[in-house]
C-alpha cells in the first residue's frame, strides 16, 4: 500500500469539501476512490487524518525472552524440536512456528549446528 503525506492527505479533502466530488478529485491526484473513502472515514472517526498505528497480528518474529527461554528448554524434556511447540504455547502465552523455535534454540547454543565445529 502506498503511503501517503499527512499534507496530501490535507489538500484532498479540502478539494473534497470545497467540491464535494469525490471521482473528480480522485483523477486530480491520482490517488483510488477507496483511498479517499478510507480518508472520510478516518477523519469522521478520529477528527483528524494521521494514520492509524498499525496494529501487529499473527505470530512474532522471534522469542521475547531468550532467558526464560532457555531455562524452559533445559528443563523440559524432547527428543524433536516440534515436541517443544505446545509446551512453550502453555508456558508463554503465545504461539511460535517451528522455524522461530528452531532458531531459537540455535541461539542459545542447543543445535547441532553450534555444538558441531568444523575442523581444517
Amino acid at each position: 500500500m502506498h503511503a501517503y503525506s499527512l499534507d496530501l492527505r490535507k489538500k484532498v479533502m479540502a478539494l473534497y469539501y470545497q467540491t464535494g466530488h469525490k471521482s473528480n478529485v480522485c483523477k486530480q491526484f491520482g490517488i483510488a476512490r477507496s483511498t479517499l473513502d478510507g480518508w472520510i472515514k478516518l477523519e469522521k472517526e478520529t477528527h483528524a487524518l494521521e494514520p492509524l498505528p498499525v496494529v501487529k497480528q499473527g505470530r512474532p518474529f522471534s522469542i521475547k525472552n531468550l532467558e526464560d527461554f532457555k531455562q524452559f528448554v533445559e528443563t523440559t524434556p524432547f527428543t524433536k524440536i516440534e515436541e517443544l511447540l505446545k509446551p512453550f504455547e502453555q508456558k508463554f502465552g503465545y504461539q511460535i512456528s517451528y522455524a522461530i523455535l528452531w532458531r531459537g534454540l540455535d541461539k542459545i547454543g542447543k543445535t547441532r549446528r553450534n555444538t558441531d565445529k568444523v575442523r581444517n
